[in-house]
């Protein structure tokens, strides 16, 4: 927000918050879906190789970590980026907040 506050600048940039934060929501939920299908991908392989994979338990496993290490990092970093959204989107409610509190003060000022 600048330094010379009116209350159409004011209305502009709650209203620019307010399209970030349609915009923000429409994307945290294409994350949340992309996760949400990469995990079940990474769930579906790692147990398609443990199953599959002759040996003990441990043998099994271990060889499915391995052979859906790159599945299972493309789901952590999947998760990362959607934790990086709901904060961005945190941050836009967090001004908006701030923007609501100064057009109190602003009404007030101009009322006196």
């Amino acid at each position: 927000m600048s330094e010379n506050l009116t209350p159409a600048s004011l209305i502009q940039t709650l209203s620019g918050i307010g399209r970030a934060l349609d915009e923000k929501s429409a994307e945290i939920a294409d994350l949340d879906e992309t996760h949400v299908r990469l995990k079940a991908t990474f769930k579906r392989e790692f147990a398609r190789e443990f199953l599959t994979t002759p040996g003990s338990n441990d043998v099994r496993r271990y060889t499915a970590e391995q052979n859906t290490a790159d599945l299972n990092l493309d789901v952590e970093l999947a998760e990362q980026v959607l934790r990086a959204g709901r904060e961005s989107l945190r941050v836009l409610r967090d001004r908006l907040e701030i923007g609501r509190s100064l057009g109190a003060l602003l009404r007030t000022e101009w009322n006196s």
